[in-house]
């Protein structure tokens, strides 16, 4: 052992000290400063989604499902159609008869177009270009009804139409 302690005490010896180098120490590394990159994305994030949340509500409350009573409310509301009585008055002579009489014509829905249709919970139709519910007014028709591939309106005399899609 001791020829193991004489080995170790050369080997300190023969070493030359390592003198320091010209360098400085080297420093701990500092936490990088907050600045505004940190904090501006999460807020323009939880702006805009409050802004879509906004809209959205807003086009959800603009149109509500009409209900029975407020369909019930327009059938009472609206007068009823007046009977008109044409009468004619038959002549022995071959010229044709003619009446004073000027009837109204209905309302046609020959003209609408419809465009499109969202159908499910609450469905809704486009027609001539205007987002309709179940209810709502369209060029003289009240719509009754909104299928998967077409709509049911009915004319202020209470005769039904239906409009699909593609006619």
């Amino acid at each position: 052992m001791s020829l193991i302690n004489d080995a170790l005490k050369q080997a300190r010896q023969s070493q030359q000290p390592n003198p320091p180098s010209g360098q400085p120490p080297l420093r701990p590394v500092e936490p990088a400063r907050r600045g505004v990159a940190d904090w501006l994305l999460p807020v323009a994030v939880v702006a805009l989604a409050g802004a879509a949340a906004f809209f959205i509500g807003l086009a959800l409350v603009k149109h509500k499902p009409a209900t029975v009573a407020k369909a019930s409310e327009i059938s009472t509301t609206q007068p009823a159609a007046p009977a008109i009585v044409a009468s004619a008055v038959v002549l022995a002579t071959n010229a044709p008869t003619t009446s004073n009489t000027v009837a109204k014509a209905p309302p046609s829905s020959s003209g609408m177009k419809l465009q499109g249709v969202v159908y499910g919970e609450k469905s809704w139709a486009i027609v001539d270009g205007k987002t309709v519910y179940v209810g709502d007014s369209v060029g003289g028709f009240r719509v009754k009804e909104i299928t998967s591939n077409g709509i049911t309106l009915v004319s202020p005399d209470g005769s039904e139409q239906k409009l699909g899609l593609g006619e």
